[in-house]
């Protein structure tokens, strides 16, 4: 099947993008090229658990570090006014439910590029009102975007 638009007027840029995926336990790293990611911890989690009524969505507060060559570049909290995004039912239970901290964080000031951000964050577990979350338990699922330049 073939696909064609056309845009009249406008003159459109073609910005190519590296894309990475990982998801992390507590002091794991996340590698691409020279640079990594670590998620450091958990620094509070206030988000509404599931089975209560909130007032307020509450958010989650993540710590990550930054490497480039071996070398700590910086650190971070990334905080997440979060909502449950989804839920999927598998053979009668409730599996991965994900929330997400949203928009683009932009990290390129951390490394020796022009343009790199972190595009999606997901911390996982979602709490539940009948559960304790414990350090081990967390994970972080990141999707980080660099520019490729073009020659």
């Amino acid at each position: 099947m073939i696909h064609l638009v056309f845009l009249a007027g406008e003159e459109q840029e073609s910005t190519k993008y590296n894309t990475y995926n990982a998801q992390l336990c507590i002091g794991d790293r996340m590698n691409f090229g020279k640079k990594s990611i670590k998620f450091k911890g958990v620094i509070s989690d206030s988000r509404c658990p599931k089975g209560v009524t909130c007032i307020w969505a509450g958010e989650v507060k993540v710590l990550v570090e930054f490497y480039e060559d071996g070398e700590f570049k910086g650190e971070k909290i990334i905080v997440g006014s979060n909502i449950l995004v989804d839920e999927m039912y598998v053979e009668g239970e409730v599996r991965k439910n994900k929330i997400s901290t949203g928009s683009k964080i932009p990290v390129a000031d951390f490394f020796s590029v022009k343009d790199l951000f972190i595009d999606n964050v997901i911390v996982l577990p979602y709490p539940n009102i009948s559960e304790k979350i414990s350090p081990e338990q967390y994970r972080l699922n990141l999707k980080v975007s660099e520019e490729i330049e073009e020659d």
